[in-house]
Protein backbone atom coordinates (compact mmCIF):
# COMPACT_ATOMS: atom_id res chain seq x y z
CA UNK A 1 0.00 0.00 0.00
CA UNK A 2 1.19 3.92 -0.73
CA UNK A 3 0.01 6.90 0.46
CA UNK A 4 1.52 9.61 -1.48
CA UNK A 5 4.58 11.56 0.49
CA UNK A 6 3.77 9.74 3.49
CA UNK A 7 6.98 7.77 4.13
CA UNK A 8 9.10 10.03 1.96
CA UNK A 9 10.39 12.32 4.91
CA UNK A 10 11.32 9.54 6.88
CA UNK A 11 14.97 9.40 8.50
CA UNK A 12 16.73 7.15 7.68
CA UNK A 13 14.85 6.23 4.57
CA UNK A 14 12.66 3.12 4.64
CA UNK A 15 13.84 0.31 2.27
CA UNK A 16 10.11 -0.96 1.59
CA UNK A 17 7.19 0.26 2.19
CA UNK A 18 5.65 -1.14 5.45
CA UNK A 19 1.75 0.13 4.84
CA UNK A 20 -0.68 -2.71 4.85
CA UNK A 21 -4.24 -2.72 3.81
CA UNK A 22 -5.91 -3.60 7.28
CA UNK A 23 -9.49 -2.50 6.02
CA UNK A 24 -9.94 -6.39 6.27
CA UNK A 25 -9.68 -6.69 9.70
CA UNK A 26 -13.14 -4.65 10.61
CA UNK A 27 -14.60 -8.01 10.62
CA UNK A 28 -12.51 -9.28 12.89
CA UNK A 29 -14.22 -10.44 16.31
CA UNK A 30 -12.00 -8.42 18.66
CA UNK A 31 -11.29 -5.69 15.96
CA UNK A 32 -13.38 -3.37 17.59
CA UNK A 33 -12.82 -3.34 21.14
CA UNK A 34 -8.90 -3.81 20.41
CA UNK A 35 -9.18 -0.76 17.94
CA UNK A 36 -11.07 1.44 19.88
CA UNK A 37 -8.81 0.56 22.93
CA UNK A 38 -5.57 1.20 21.14
CA UNK A 39 -6.67 4.37 18.67
CA UNK A 40 -9.14 5.55 20.66
CA UNK A 41 -7.48 5.50 24.19
CA UNK A 42 -10.96 4.03 25.51
CA UNK A 43 -10.39 1.65 28.70
CA UNK A 44 -14.26 0.91 28.61
CA UNK A 45 -14.43 -1.11 25.30
CA UNK A 46 -13.06 -4.19 26.47
CA UNK A 47 -16.46 -4.58 28.72
CA UNK A 48 -18.70 -2.63 25.84
CA UNK A 49 -18.45 -5.81 23.66
CA UNK A 50 -17.93 -8.20 26.42
CA UNK A 51 -13.58 -9.43 25.01
CA UNK A 52 -11.91 -11.63 26.82
CA UNK A 53 -8.83 -9.71 28.05
CA UNK A 54 -6.02 -12.38 27.55
CA UNK A 55 -7.65 -13.03 23.73
CA UNK A 56 -7.65 -9.15 22.95
CA UNK A 57 -3.80 -9.12 24.35
CA UNK A 58 -2.74 -11.44 21.89
CA UNK A 59 -4.84 -9.50 19.29
CA UNK A 60 -3.58 -5.98 19.89
CA UNK A 61 0.01 -7.42 18.53
CA UNK A 62 -1.21 -7.06 15.13
CA UNK A 63 -1.48 -2.99 15.50
CA UNK A 64 2.40 -3.18 16.86
CA UNK A 65 4.11 -5.08 14.35
CA UNK A 66 7.64 -2.95 12.97
CA UNK A 67 7.62 -4.24 9.88
CA UNK A 68 3.60 -3.75 8.80
CA UNK A 69 1.95 -0.72 9.62
CA UNK A 70 -1.96 -0.96 10.13
CA UNK A 71 -3.39 1.56 7.33
CA UNK A 72 -7.29 2.04 7.51
CA UNK A 73 -8.63 4.85 4.98
CA UNK A 74 -11.87 6.56 5.88
CA UNK A 75 -13.92 8.44 2.88
CA UNK A 76 -14.10 12.05 4.11
CA UNK A 77 -15.11 15.19 1.97
CA UNK A 78 -15.22 13.87 -1.37
CA UNK A 79 -11.28 12.66 -0.43
CA UNK A 80 -10.31 10.74 2.01
CA UNK A 81 -8.70 10.33 5.58
CA UNK A 82 -5.79 7.32 6.09
CA UNK A 83 -5.42 6.11 9.53
CA UNK A 84 -1.58 4.74 9.75
CA UNK A 85 -0.33 3.02 13.10
CA UNK A 86 3.12 3.68 13.13
CA UNK A 87 5.64 1.26 14.39
CA UNK A 88 8.67 2.96 14.10
CA UNK A 89 11.10 1.03 16.75
CA UNK A 90 11.48 4.49 18.39
CA UNK A 91 8.41 6.22 17.44
CA UNK A 92 4.73 4.93 17.68
CA UNK A 93 1.88 6.49 17.48
CA UNK A 94 -1.26 7.35 14.88
CA UNK A 95 -0.65 9.30 12.18
CA UNK A 96 -3.88 10.92 10.77
CA UNK A 97 -2.97 11.65 7.00
CA UNK A 98 -5.56 13.71 4.86
CA UNK A 99 -5.36 13.98 0.88
CA UNK A 100 -5.80 16.60 -1.14
CA UNK A 101 -9.36 16.68 -0.76
CA UNK A 102 -9.80 16.26 3.07
CA UNK A 103 -6.72 18.81 3.09
CA UNK A 104 -8.90 21.20 1.76
CA UNK A 105 -12.05 20.90 3.96
CA UNK A 106 -10.02 20.63 6.95
CA UNK A 107 -8.61 24.00 6.46
CA UNK A 108 -11.81 25.67 5.61
CA UNK A 109 -13.11 24.42 9.20
CA UNK A 110 -12.70 26.06 12.69
CA UNK A 111 -10.51 24.77 15.71
CA UNK A 112 -8.17 22.49 15.68
CA UNK A 113 -10.27 19.11 14.38
CA UNK A 114 -11.62 18.57 11.39
CA UNK A 115 -15.84 20.33 11.13
CA UNK A 116 -18.29 18.28 12.74
CA UNK A 117 -20.34 18.21 10.00
CA UNK A 118 -17.86 15.97 7.56
CA UNK A 119 -18.12 13.22 10.50
CA UNK A 120 -18.52 10.09 8.29
CA UNK A 121 -22.03 8.33 8.09
CA UNK A 122 -20.94 5.04 8.33
CA UNK A 123 -20.46 3.44 11.88
CA UNK A 124 -17.16 1.96 10.98
CA UNK A 125 -16.07 5.27 9.10
CA UNK A 126 -17.23 7.12 11.97
CA UNK A 127 -15.61 5.58 14.65
CA UNK A 128 -11.99 5.25 12.77
CA UNK A 129 -12.37 8.82 12.09
CA UNK A 130 -13.55 10.09 15.56
CA UNK A 131 -10.48 11.05 17.32
CA UNK A 132 -9.62 13.84 14.19
CA UNK A 133 -12.95 15.84 14.73
CA UNK A 134 -14.63 18.88 16.26
CA UNK A 135 -13.92 21.23 19.18
CA UNK A 136 -14.26 19.66 23.02
CA UNK A 137 -17.52 20.30 23.31
CA UNK A 138 -19.49 17.83 20.74
CA UNK A 139 -23.23 18.46 21.34
CA UNK A 140 -25.58 15.62 22.50
CA UNK A 141 -26.73 14.92 19.14
CA UNK A 142 -22.80 14.06 18.39
CA UNK A 143 -22.87 11.76 21.39
CA UNK A 144 -26.37 9.99 20.19
CA UNK A 145 -24.57 9.49 16.56
CA UNK A 146 -21.42 8.29 18.39
CA UNK A 147 -23.73 5.30 20.61
CA UNK A 148 -25.46 4.66 17.67
CA UNK A 149 -22.42 3.95 15.44
CA UNK A 150 -21.20 1.39 18.53
CA UNK A 151 -24.41 -0.38 18.67
CA UNK A 152 -23.87 -0.49 15.02
CA UNK A 153 -20.50 -2.56 15.16
CA UNK A 154 -21.48 -4.72 18.21
CA UNK A 155 -21.34 -2.93 21.11
CA UNK A 156 -23.68 -4.64 23.89
CA UNK A 157 -23.25 -2.86 27.33
CA UNK A 158 -21.91 0.40 28.83
CA UNK A 159 -22.51 1.97 25.73
CA UNK A 160 -23.02 5.59 26.47
CA UNK A 161 -19.78 5.12 29.01
CA UNK A 162 -18.21 3.99 26.06
CA UNK A 163 -19.03 6.97 23.75
CA UNK A 164 -17.98 9.11 26.37
CA UNK A 165 -14.54 8.05 26.42
CA UNK A 166 -14.38 7.92 23.25
CA UNK A 167 -15.22 11.55 22.86
CA UNK A 168 -13.23 12.79 25.66
CA UNK A 169 -9.63 10.96 24.30
CA UNK A 170 -9.90 13.01 21.05
CA UNK A 171 -6.44 13.97 20.42
CA UNK A 172 -4.72 13.81 16.82
CA UNK A 173 -2.06 15.35 15.23
CA UNK A 174 -3.32 15.75 11.58
CA UNK A 175 -0.75 15.34 8.90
Amino acid sequence: MRIPVYLDGFQPPLGSSPLVDASGWMTDELFWPAFLLQVGMARSAPHAFDADLADLDVYLDRFEQPDQWPVFTVPLANGAMYLVVCNLPDDTGIDWVLDTDAQEAHQRGAGSGLPWGLLPRRPEHLLMALPAFGDHDPGESVRTTVAEALRAVGAASGIDELAEDLLRHRACIIL
